[in-house]
């Protein structure tokens, strides 16, 4: 979370700088808009009149203004006055801090196990498209995969597919693509590894293709998550839906 506290540079302020601080809050100034992490907590020093007050609510801040009794809050959503005793307003920030960190956002299972599809696929070596898979059990990762030239191969990055070095179009040259699909990976990786997939869930950031949705359904894998679709892939959800696995999309923002 980002807490902000506008205001002058009274004492007050400096000292619930220091106290968020003292908690493992990061310490930022009210320019640095850039390399937040959004795992870490960020306390934010903003001057009495930020022009930057707006862009840090709009990147959903908590807005604390500190200053003297009587004088403009500049539409904070929390006020202390600087007349306030320290041990008061220490109480006050720690209340508000803790509500609005007990209200934070956690990500469902179907967007958690997406977003680490998602951090697969940059593993990729294929420079065409870049795709990642997982596939879990009970909640829990037994596998992942990126698309890729196999073991042993040159990479395809490094010119070891002709197909993709030759930016062929889109569905030609089939035959002569050598990267493997990131689907594929997951399960011969699970395979290698002498792991079962059987009654898994498959989470991959793009639709499988024919040949990965056979393979997917001979594993015992029983439900697909895709984040974008394949554009000629009916066949292959005629496939799942004759084979009783279950498909679905489960679009990232």
């Amino acid at each position: 979370m980002i807490v902000a506290l506008c205001g002058e540079a009274l004492p007050l302020k400096a000292r619930l700088i220091e106290h968020l601080a003292e908690k493992s809050f990061y310490l930022r100034a009210g320019e640095e808009f850039d390399g937040l992490e959004p795992d870490k907590n960020y306390v934010i020093n903003l001057s009495g009149s930020d022009s930057n007050l707006q862009r840090w609510r709009d990147r959903k801040a908590m807005i604390i203004w500190v200053g003297s009794n009587g004088q403009a809050s500049s539409g904070a959503e929390r006020v202390i006055v600087h007349e306030t005793p320290e041990a008061e307003a220490l109480e006050s920030l720690n209340q508000w801090v803790l509500a609005a960190m007990r209200q934070q956002e956690r990500p469902g299972w179907h967007e958690y196990f997406m977003k680490i599809a998602q951090v697969a696929s940059m593993r990729s070596n294929c420079i065409k498209r870049k795709v990642g898979a997982v596939i879990v059990r009970d909640r829990r990762i037994v596998s992942t995969g990126y698309n890729g030239t196999p073991r042993g191969t040159k990479n395809c990055n490094e010119g070891g597919c002709p197909r993709c070095n030759s930016l062929a179009s889109s569905g030609t040259r089939l035959d002569e693509c050598l990267c493997s699909h990131a689907e594929e990976n997951a399960i011969t990786q699970a395979a290698y590894h002498g792991t079962s997939v059987k009654e898994g869930t498959i989470y991959t950031t793009f639709a499988p293709c024919l040949m990965c949705s056979k393979m997917i359904i001979n594993s015992g894998v029983i439900e697909v998550i895709f984040n974008v679709d394949y554009p000629l892939n009916d066949t292959s959800f005629h496939l799942f839906e004759q084979a009783g696995v279950k498909i679905r999309q489960h679009r990232l923002d």
